[in-house]
């Protein structure tokens, strides 16, 4: 965090600024600071986006950040939740229609491509959207070029695309769920958002700030955490990611009593899951493993790098230097651990 303008640009939390503000964002994560960094090199030119990451995960403030650094900010960015368009409503919504071209068309109505013309069209959850509407997406998306339903002129307009995915769009690909074509025209570039698990540095940070910011619209003052909170918060693995993090502040203070927010106000989820894995920790006998004959070379390196995680407080580059990992090595192995645990459930 070297630069002059660090202080400014790097204080990042998902949340956005009043009016047309920069978008608020906190993080001290390495591979956060790397996002941000790509997302300015990103907005100087009009490539399209794929910004993919699990619920939770802060994706709309990576969009809203693109179109933030980028020439096309004075216009607002046009969100479309592609989940949420009714089929048969998707290339009226997309792309608009004439007056009368249909039963109800009374009146004739822009499509998000044309309100985006010369700023950012952003396309939530596009994992979501159906075979036949990806259809109506495809060549606008190619060419930038369309007609409105029952229209005749073709409208062409500059339209910064970015999308966004919870999905794993290349096995959706192979499923035969998601075109192959627009796939590949919607992954120029992607950027992928790691979960709050794989980035612990960030929690008090975030803890924090979404404290300060429901104590402002509660009315409280001089609240606090207890030593014993912040430890759970920070062994808690965060299935819902920041969302998660931040409803479980709001609640906390919703349900404050007194100016200390502890153990026993958290969701019962978090609490009884979390302190299981502090004494765990605190009872592992002088920084020792001790492994049962016959457990798997897997789960070994499961509860190695687990532990070695824990004696750490979580920092991945000490961690992998003590396994003898090459960071982007430890990542991997994390995701695949979450990935086998997912299955299980």
């Amino acid at each position: 965090m070297g630069s002059n303008n660090t202080s400014e640009d790097l204080r990042f939390s998902g949340e956005e600024t009043e009016g047309k503000g920069k978008p608020v964002f906190i993080t001290n994560s390495p591979v956060m600071l790397d996002l941000y960094h790509k997302i300015q090199l990103i907005a100087k030119t009009k490539a399209t986006v794929l910004i993919t990451g699990e619920n939770g995960t802060g994706k709309e403030i990576f969009a809203k950040l693109l179109h933030y650094h980028s020439k096309k900010r004075s216009k607002p960015m046009i969100t479309v939740n592609c989940g949420a368009i009714p089929n048969e409503l998707v290339e009226s919504e997309l792309l608009g229609h004439e007056k009368g071209a249909f039963t109800g068309a009374i009146s004739q109505k822009m499509g998000c491509f044309e309100m985006a013309d010369k700023s950012t069209l952003f396309l939530d959850e596009i994992g979501e959207m159906s075979l036949n509407a990806q259809v109506k997406l495809l060549r606008a998306v190619e060419v930038g070029v369309f007609r409105r339903v029952g229209g005749k002129q073709e409208i062409k307009v500059d339209v910064s695309l970015i999308s966004a995915t919870n999905k794993i769009l290349i096995d959706q690909v192979k499923a035969g769920s998601f075109r192959e074509d627009l796939f590949y025209r919607l992954n120029v570039i992607e950027l992928y958002i790691p979960p709050l698990r794989h980035r612990k540095e960030d929690i008090p940070l975030l803890a924090e700030f979404y404290k300060n910011v429901y104590c402002d619209i509660y009315n409280l003052q001089d609240v606090t955490f207890s030593d014993e909170t912040n430890a759970i918060f920070q062994n808690y693995d965060w299935p819902g990611n920041v969302r998660e993090l931040k409803n479980t502040i709001e609640r906390s203070i919703v349900l404050l009593e007194g100016n200390s927010i502890t153990a026993d106000m958290l969701p019962v989820s978090i609490s009884k899951v979390s302190s299981k894995n502090i004494d765990e920790y605190r009872n592992n006998s002088n920084g020792f493993m001790h492994i049962p004959v016959g457990t798997s070379l897997d789960e070994i390196e499961r509860r190695a790098i687990k532990e070695t995680l824990l004696s750490v407080d979580n920092n991945k580059t000490e961690a992998a230097k003590l396994l003898g990992f090459a960071r982007k090595t430890l990542h991997n192995k994390l995701d695949k651990y979450d990935s086998e645990n997912y299955s299980r459930v």
